[in-house]
């Protein structure tokens, strides 16, 4: 895995690799081993590839990249747990807690290889924190939007769930707080914007975040969706399907990735108009149905794949305690910790969703909420695995 000749060859995860070690060599987003700056090498968004290259500057051993990463992961739960000592009566002790999410499997599964879903877990781990204890902060609620632009730009897949936080995030506190939140919500879109501007001065091409965005709208809506959709590798269908729907159509071998994406973009479309209502509401219940099944819907062997499923099953477990607090209580309060946590999964939850039904999701997409979606379970039913003289002092709440 860690030799040249794989790390550089194994799809998803070498093209991260190369794009790293281009900026680190030539200081240029790109893939072709140049300083000339490539359309392909924008399928992928900024983070990663840039956090990836600085760690070149310490080791060009592959092994030794992994590491790397793992260390740095690693620091930014301690940055997490440290600032969250910083206003909360806590123990360093209590940092054991934390150290009980590894035990993730998909976490574990990724944080072995070049792709982005470890680090973007644990961003979305820390920004879950940020939100349950840091919002009525002055001091620290900066953190909120800075690390909400970070996990979008570092897995796009995040979007709908960390728009949906944000705008609960701005919801709590608009009536308090209102030149704050406006101040955040332009920071938010002024810096997640930086990347769709630069690939649109660099290719004029449009402006757009990833190029990959025509080909997996194309894979999660085609006519071969109902039939051969999994939540093991629904993506895999072909995007060039749709492109029959579009007009006066010209060999699309000599289209860019750009022109090609926007070529996916608009026969999907297309295809989408030609289907009646219930055709639409199909294939989205389709790739729902999908998304919540623990179950992988092809074999997927592996010790980690068999734990997987059993964790999936205990998140399951916790939407539906959102969901029958929502219907019980006809809402989700905002006075305690446990409610906001409850918010988190609801956005979890939203985000799932939104993102199943706009292109598709899986199990490899989910894996990015798996370190927050556990810290929730074990917070939310901390009753059974806390003994009750214990006191549960991660995230005890101390208004300021």
């Amino acid at each position: 895995m860690y030799t040249p000749q794989k790390a550089y060859h194994n799809g998803d995860a070498s093209h991260y690799l190369k794009i790293a070690k281009n900026i680190y060599v030539f200081g240029v987003f790109s893939d072709n081993n140049s300083k000339m700056p490539t359309e392909s090498a924008t399928w992928r968004s900024p983070f990663w590839p840039f956090v990836l290259a600085s760690f070149f500057y310490l080791t060009n051993d592959l092994f030794g990249l992994i590491i790397t990463k793992s260390i740095f992961e690693f620091m930014l739960l301690i940055v997490a747990f440290s600032l969250i000592r910083h206003i909360k009566n806590i123990k360093p002790v209590h940092f054991l807690f934390f150290l009980v999410l590894f035990i993730e499997p998909y976490y574990l599964k990724y944080s072995i290889t070049f792709l982005s879903e470890s680090l973007t877990s644990i961003l979305i781990l820390v920004l879950a924190l940020a939100f349950v204890l840091f919002n009525e902060s002055k001091k620290y609620s900066i953190l909120i939007p800075l690390l909400s632009v970070i996990v979008m730009l570092c897995h796009p897949v995040s979007v709908f769930f960390v728009l949906t936080l944000l705008v609960i995030y701005g919801l709590i506190n608009l009536k308090k707080h209102p030149i704050r939140i406006i101040a955040h919500a332009v920071l938010v879109m002024g810096l997640t914007m930086l990347w769709p501007l630069r690939n649109l001065q660099t290719f004029s091409q449009g402006f757009y975040l990833t190029a990959s965005q025509g080909a997996t709208f194309s894979k999660g809506w085609n006519e071969m969706v109902i039939d051969n959709y999994t939540n093991v590798d629904g993506d895999l269908a072909d995007e060039s399907l749709n492109l029959k729907h579009v007009e006066n159509l010209k060999d699309n071998a000599k289209y860019s990735t750009l022109k090609l994406a926007k070529l996916y973009k608009e026969g999907t479309l297309n295809y989408i108009k030609s289907l009646s209502f219930f055709e639409a509401v199909h294939i989205a219940m389709v790739k729902l149905k999908s998304n919540f099944n623990p179950f992988p819907e092809k074999p997927k062997p592996g010790f980690l794949e068999a734990l997987a499923t059993v964790f999936r099953i205990f998140y399951g477990i916790l939407f539906l305690q959102c969901l029958f607090r929502i219907f019980k209580q006809r809402k989700i309060g905002i006075t305690s910790e446990k409610d906001k946590v409850f918010l988190v999964v609801f956005s979890i939850l939203m985000g799932q969703i939104l993102m199943s039904v706009f292109i598709y999701t899986g199990l490899r997409f989910n894996a990015i909420y798996g370190l927050t979606l556990l810290f929730s379970f074990i917070y939310v039913n901390k009753r059974f695995f806390i003994p009750k003289k214990e006191k549960w002092h991660v995230i005890s709440y101390k208004s300021r």
